[in-house]
């Protein structure tokens, strides 16, 4: 919850919530999609496709790079219970 929305300034981790809305519901007309709801495995996978460049959007790849493994499990866990 904590990454979700705060980040973590020190490794350059923006709060998720800042564009994904403090209920993972996103912001349609900026483009932020909604996170609520999404299966941890889905956000895990895909954030570390983000990393690897696999996907690609300049935003996720510039956070998701300074994500390490346990970082992205546990901001997957979290959007995994947003409702």
């Amino acid at each position: 919850e904590e990454l979700y929305r705060f980040g973590d300034k020190s490794k350059g981790i923006s709060a998720c919530q800042a564009c994904h809305g403090p209920t993972g519901g996103g912001v349609a007309s900026a483009i932020f999609p909604s996170l609520k709801g999404q299966w941890a495995s889905y956000s895990g996978t895909s954030l570390r496709a983000f990393r690897r460049g696999e996907r690609v959007n300049v935003m996720m790849n510039g956070i998701s790079e300074n994500m390490s493994d346990e970082d992205i499990q546990a901001v997957s866990s979290y959007i995994g219970g947003l409702r």
